[in-house]
């Protein structure tokens, strides 16, 4: 995986698989304390907070976890929620795909 600077700026982008047509999507930020991203999504209400994790790796692919964070009413943390999925590999050239949210768009962190 690509060495990150704790300050940059990684963009996420939409990807349209039916034609290829990117579009942003928002940015992400690696936390390295916790060795998980954060990420802020452009459609998303600034209250969600998102988080992809490392959840493991064989040869040469990894998967990761995207989690939401669940508040309660008094806006305390509860829990964190699995609400996605991604890849690394040879296919997504280096980059972070990840299943969330709408069938025809895949969430893509711009690692290259």
């Amino acid at each position: 995986m690509k060495e990150i600077n704790k300050q940059e700026v990684i963009g996420l982008t939409w990807l349209d698989p039916r034609d290829n047509t990117k579009l942003s999507a928002g940015v992400a930020f690696y936390e390295e304390k916790y060795g998980e991203y954060f990420l802020k999504i452009d459609e998303d209400s600034s209250e969600k907070r998102y988080f992809l994790k490392p959840t493991g790796s064989s040869e040469n692919k990894m998967n990761f976890h995207m989690e939401q964070v669940i508040k309660k009413k008094d806006g305390s943390f509860l829990k964190r929620k699995k609400v996605g999925f991604g890849v690394m590999d040879k296919k997504t050239s280096g980059n972070i795909h990840i299943k969330y949210g709408s069938k025809f768009k895949t969430l893509v962190m711009e690692l290259i």
